[in-house]
């Protein structure tokens, strides 16, 4: 029972530790940062750039040319359709998955603060209580879901979708109740009977949050609607964002091209001197 109680009072000071961080950091201006100590235990909030670099600079020289791009994206289409011409929609499903376990398994040991291989529901909870102290910006005790000022946006991203998770009432806000009942609905429905969650179940129970994403974009991708995508649907958002980035349109993402602020940043402390 002591062990027990003495692992729940360490929890609830490193939540309450992170949440007061986030906090002062809001309150201190625009330019903190959002996440505090617990940065990156909720979604990524990676650049477009930053994202084709981490996926397509096969050889880690810094650039991304658009052959990496494109023998990338080539493997994984076929890989996902067993070398057919169209994906469907549990094929792209199975292939998110994949891409994104890892990232689910490394947030789960990061999660797991006394490290004994399962999350309690204290746990499981704490990014997600820090992510309403984060989108609560002026301390109202609830998170207000439509912002009709595009202004008021900044530093609230993923509102949409922290929304339409935890808004259970629907009535254009999420309270700390609400927050702590769909919290819970999801922890009993990755752990089953169990009081604890073990890393798959973590890692199945997050592929099943993020599945009706995972179909959404699939319809967005399928731009004729026949319920299959082809090579070319598929890779769309990366050819576009790819041309955007390619200023010059010689075919090569440089790094200044995918690091545009720190590119500045090093011009400008060079001038400096």
């Amino acid at each position: 029972m002591g062990v027990i109680m003495k692992t729940g009072l360490t929890i609830a000071l490193l939540i309450g530790a992170a949440v007061t961080a986030i906090a002062n950091a809001q309150s201190a201006g625009p330019e903190q940062g959002n996440d505090g100590p617990m940065q990156g235990l909720e979604r990524s909030t990676e650049r477009g750039a930053e994202r084709l670099s981490r996926q397509f600079d096969l050889n880690k020289d810094g650039k991304v040319t658009r052959d990496e791009m494109n023998r990338t994206i080539g493997a994984r289409f076929a890989a996902a359709t067993h070398h057919t011409p169209g994906m469907s929609v549990e094929q792209f499903i199975a292939a998110r998955a994949a891409e994104f376990r890892p990232a689910n398994e490394a947030m789960f040991h990061r999660l797991d603060w006394n490290a004994d291989g399962k999350l309690m529901l204290a746990e499981y909870a704490a990014p997600q209580h820090i992510r309403f102290v984060e989108l609560d910006r002026t301390a109202a005790g609830y998170v207000f879901c439509g912002v009709a000022d595009p202004a008021a946006r900044s530093g609230r991203a993923g509102l949409a979708g922290f929304c339409r998770e935890n808004d259970l009432d629907m009535d254009g806000r999420v309270t700390r109740t609400e927050l702590d009942q769909a919290i819970s609905k999801r922890f009993a429905a990755g752990a089953g009977k169990n009081q604890t969650m073990d890393i798959q179940q973590f890692v199945a129970s997050e592929e099943q949050r993020y599945l009706p994403v995972n179909v959404r974009l699939f319809r967005h991708l399928d731009q004729d609607g026949d319920g299959l995508l082809t090579i070319q649907e598929y890779a769309s958002n990366e050819v576009t964002l790819f041309a955007r980035l390619d200023k010059n349109g010689n075919g090569v993402l440089e790094s200044s091209e995918l690091h545009p602020h720190a590119t500045r940043v090093a011009r400008n402390e060079k001038s400096s001197y």
